[in-house]
């Protein structure tokens, strides 16, 4: 150690023992992940959507990591998607090798749903992406897209009762005043899809991605369904986000301004505006157990962040899901998850009775 760095040491620390040059941090950072295998655990099945983003997401982030660790991807599915998060809230390692990158089911967290004991917003967030999703519905129900707000008895497809899709479609229509059936207990997205081509219902909310590659080829191109609006995404200060990849799809605010004449307004678009950027502003989240290394978490983060920039990576995205997935920092994301985690009272008193009346 040259007198330089001697005297910088005493002066910011007032002690010689445990201070080095700044170049030996920067030495041990880039080697922290040399030659270590990372695991990688997402809690959907092999072969879902989220498996397969996850996987194309992990096989350019080990080139980007310093010292290009292997990684494996291991599935945890179950517990309604809460086991990949206990498994991670429970990990005892917490050496920064273990990552959980999986689907966040954020109204569980906002109502506090049995079953899931990781507080998220304890556990360091590596990154995390936004899934923009539409509402789509059958022509032989609709004269018309506008026509909706004048058709009664419509049957809407619903999964999970907390899920996003359910509580953001199920929204919508209320704030439109539709008259409408919830058919729940649909295992996903796909199952739903199914139903609407047997015509047993006849409203979708799904992700725009799923949208694009399989309902726009089978039913929008035959005209047996309309797209009618998207459910914007917002960032935490509940600004909207502009979404060029949904094309001349109208958000839910212009479509109930097209039907209705006016802005909407009242307690329960107040809720949904609530929602958007916590329901639905976190989808794919990674995270490390709590307690772990910050010097580990940064290097995923930045690492993280530059596989969104790299264009062979968004080359792959592209072909995924048809477009580029808007990126949450992990300050944003954490905001979001601390947000969720201490939702407003009659926030989670109103869930929590929106979830009773769909079961």
């Amino acid at each position: 150690m040259d007198m330089k760095t001697l005297i910088r040491c005493l002066l910011t620390a007032f002690v010689i023992v445990g201070c080095a040059p700044a170049d030996q941090d920067a030495g041990e950072e880039k080697g922290y992940y040399a030659g270590k295998t990372v695991f990688v655990y997402v809690g959907r099945p092999p072969g879902s959507g989220a498996d397969l983003a996850v996987r194309s997401f992990v096989r350019f982030w080990q080139k980007h990591i310093p010292g290009e660790p292997t990684m494996v991807v291991k599935n945890v599915p179950g517990g309604g998607g809460s086991r990949v998060w206990n498994l991670g809230w429970d990990n005892k390692k917490r050496d920064g090798l273990e990552i959980f990158f999986s689907p966040v089911s954020s109204t569980a967290v906002i109502v506090r749903q049995p079953g899931l004991r990781a507080d998220l917003s304890e556990m360091p967030l590596i990154g995390a992406m936004m899934s923009p999703n539409l509402t789509y519905a059958r022509t032989d129900r609709l004269k018309n897209a506008q026509d909706l707000p004048n058709v009664s008895g419509l049957r809407f497809g619903g999964q999970a009762p907390a899920h996003r899709f359910s509580i953001l479609g199920r929204l919508a229509l209320d704030i439109l005043e539709v008259d409408y059936l919830n058919v729940t207990g649909f295992g996903g997205a796909s199952d739903v899809f199914n139903a609407m081509r047997r015509k047993e219902v006849d409203i979708q909310t799904a992700p725009l991605n799923f949208y694009r590659f399989t309902v726009e080829p089978n039913l929008v191109e035959s005209g047996e369904v309309v797209p009618l609006w998207y459910n914007p995404l917002t960032n935490e200060l509940g600004e909207y986000i502009p979404l060029t990849a949904a094309g001349d799809i109208p958000s839910f605010d212009e479509y109930y301004l097209s039907v209705k004449g006016e802005p909407p307004s009242g307690e329960l678009f107040e809720i949904y505006r609530w929602l958007l950027p916590n329901v639905n502003g976190i989808v794919y989240a990674a995270v490390l157990p709590p307690g772990s290394p910050e010097t580990a978490a940064q290097i995923l983060r930045d690492s993280f962040s530059s596989v969104t920039r790299d264009e062979e990576y968004q080359l792959e995205e592209q072909k995924i899901f048809g477009f580029n997935l808007p990126i949450v920092t992990a300050e944003q994301g954490e905001h979001m998850l601390n947000t969720m985690t201490h939702a407003p009272e009659h926030i989670r008193n109103f869930l929590e009775e929106y979830i009773r009346q769909e079961n």
